[in-house]
């Protein structure tokens, strides 16, 4: 009953079915089928009569090698009980999926499954891909290929369809895609490899990807489909890096100095001196797990100045100092930004030396040049007010020459007087900014009126200015402002910046002392001269500079004065600019901080002893006489 039930369910089948016996010659080859039995759609399928073919022998019009191909298509199925094969049958022009079962000796139960004609084309976006791209049948034998293939082993479309790899390469290669092949069938898995293949004698590497290829329809096998994408030129550049990692590792391993390499969140790599320097291991510091470890093992670290951000383009180049049990270090590094083809920092790598000797070294040689600038400026101060001394006591007998002599030396003593003043200003300045450099100026900073001291200052040199044809404007928007500041060395400001504005000022000229209070103590000392050009108005705060004007005789100074001025005013915590039109005047603006000493001593700046002081006056002064 049930074997009724079973050849029903054959007979009614959609898929073509054969039962049949192998002939072989008495050499054991495939010569045909005898037919035993078919359904059908066996029939409808290859449209024959079943009654035409039943105990028949069938024999295929095939060449000897196609004989071969069936022959050894029955052999698998005896061996595995079940051979799967797509085979093009010319006769009515399809590819089938044939389904091989062995039941006894040469008995075989065989099912038939049609393939569509585009089941076995690639499909247009790989025919035009740059990537190799391949289909082969169950059998290994090629169906399809585009035309990166067909550049890649030189041969043309017609040379390579139908044929095996044997056919194609070398056998050990052909060997090596048959097992891979196989494999896929096998497992009905995706098969993936890197692998080096020599092609017109020159040795090219790719990466290959192959899987099953089914039918669209019903997921049959029906053989195996690859890609293929060429790395040479990849290859090549990791063995390059790769070569050139061992040349940086040799010169790292050998440098006194560090080689950092890091990214946004860990250093990746520290050159081996990082240990000899420090006596730690960067990986006992926890570096490659979280770069914020690096500080954390410090006790302090100080930048000179604020460092650039990691997502910085800049090259950043640091000084600092790193300190542990009380032990300072001082580092110097420079990173530079490594970028991916969007511009994006993927990495920095950057140089880290250990410059403690040396900035000791240039610490010492800067005290040593302090010292000797003090020293020389304080041997030269000393005669220079010895002269100035002598000229006052010989001041003192000339009223007992007759008018010809006394005419005659006082005029060489002005002469003597004025230059001594002028070498006594310039040595003064050398020996304050030698004690700015070196941290020994003396600032002491009081509470006073500092709308009182200016004005006083102003009308202490309005001699010198009406000497000079000149006027002198002071004004102020407050009558009183009490802030901290040091007189002394506010006097120095103003008497320099008024000397300036003198000396650089026109015939009948105008000075302006303008003092505004609003959130800071704005002073603007403001002339009607010759200006400075737009360029130099940075510069002109530097030492030794100077503003030359071609159309205008040069002026006597140093080119020290405004240098100090600037210390001076930073001193203060403040700021001094220039504003100058050329023709038209300049304009130097100075902010001081609107703030008070706690419980600080007021000091109300003394007119008579603290504005009188002539001889302060002369020398400021001093270059201003011709």
């Amino acid at each position: 009953m049930e074997q009724n039930i079973y050849r029903a369910m054959i007979e009614d089948s959609p898929m073509a079915y054969m039962h049949a016996k192998l002939v072989r010659e008495t050499s054991g080859s495939y010569i045909g089928l005898i037919v035993r039995d078919v359904n059908k759609s066996f029939e409808i399928f290859f449209e024959v009569r079943k009654k035409d073919i039943i105990n028949k022998l069938i024999v295929n019009d095939l060449s000897l090698q196609e004989k071969k191909e069936w022959g050894m298509c029955f052999e698998k199925a005896i061996n595995e009980k079940k051979n799967t094969v797509v085979k093009y049958i010319g006769n009515i022009d399809l590819y089938l999926n044939i389904e091989i079962y062995n039941t006894d000796d040469d008995e075989f139960h065989i099912r038939f499954n049609k393939l569509s004609k585009q089941s076995f084309k690639l499909s247009s976006i790989l025919r035009k891909s740059p990537f190799y791209a391949w289909i082969k049948d169950r059998e290994g034998v090629y169906l399809d290929v585009n035309d990166k293939y067909m550049e890649l082993i030189n041969l043309s479309y017609e040379e390579i369809i139908g044929k095996k790899d044997y056919e194609l390469f070398e056998k050990h290669i052909a060997d090596e895609f048959e097992r891979q092949d196989n494999k896929i069938l096998k497992e009905n898995s995706l098969y993936t490899c890197e692998n080096i293949k020599i092609f017109n004698g020159k040795k090219r590497y790719f990466e290959t990807a192959k899987w099953p290829y089914t039918d669209e329809e019903n997921e049959s096998i029906l053989g195996v489909m690859g890609i293929a994408i060429e790395i040479t030129d990849k290859v090549a550049l990791k063995e390059s890096i790769e070569k050139n990692e061992m040349t940086f590792l040799e010169i790292a391993n050998n440098l006194d100095d560090i080689i950092v390499i890091m990214d946004q969140k860990k250093i990746i790599y520290v050159s081996p001196s990082f240990e000899k320097i420090y006596g730690i291991n960067p990986e006992e510091m926890g570096v490659y797990e979280d770069i914020n470890n690096w500080y954390e093992y410090w006790d302090e670290v100080i930048f000179e100045k604020t460092p650039n951000k990691y997502n910085s383009k800049e090259i950043s180049i640091d000084k600092l100092k790193v300190i542990k049990d009380g032990k300072e270090i001082w580092l110097w590094s420079k990173f530079v930004p490594l970028f991916d083809e969007n511009g994006n920092i993927i990495k920095k790598i950057g140089i880290v030396s250990d410059i403690t000797k040396s900035k000791k070294m240039a610490e010492e040689l800067e005290s040593l040049r302090m010292d000797f600038f003090a020293n020389l400026s304080h041997e030269l101060r000393t005669p220079i007010n010895l002269i100035l001394s002598s000229l006052q006591v010989i001041g003192l007998r000339m009223d007992k020459l007759d008018e010809e002599h006394f005419n005659y030396f006082h005029k060489y003593l002005d002469i003597i007087h004025q230059n001594g003043l002028r070498m006594l200003k310039l040595v003064n300045n050398l020996i304050d900014t030698t004690k700015l450099e070196s941290g020994h100026f003396s600032y002491n900073p009081k509470n006073g009126d500092i709308i009182s001291c200016i004005e006083n200052i102003c009308m202490s040199v309005c001699e010198f200015v009406d000497d000079n044809k000149m006027n002198i404007v002071f004004d102020t928007n407050v009558e009183e402002k009490m802030i901290a500041f040091d007189q002394d060395n506010l006097e120095r400001i103003m008497l320099n910046l008024i000397s300036n504005a003198i000396k650089f000022n026109k015939p009948d000229g105008i000075i302006e002392v303008i003092i505004n209070c609003n959130e800071n103590v704005q002073i603007i000392v403001k002339d009607s001269g010759i200006g400075i050009p737009s360029d130099k108005l940075e510069s002109i705060f530097g030492r030794f500079e100077q503003v030359k004007n071609k159309f205008e005789k040069e002026r006597a100074g140093s080119g020290i004065g405004l240098s100090l001025v600037k210390s001076l005013v930073e001193k203060h915590n403040g700021t001094i600019h220039a504003k100058s039109e050329i023709g038209k005047g300049s304009e130097f603006i100075i902010n001081l901080p609107d703030v008070l000493i706690e419980n600080g001593e007021e000091d109300i700046c003394p007119h008579i002893n603290y504005l009188n002081n002539i001889a302060s006056m002369e020398v400021e002064f001093s270059d201003i006489y011709t």
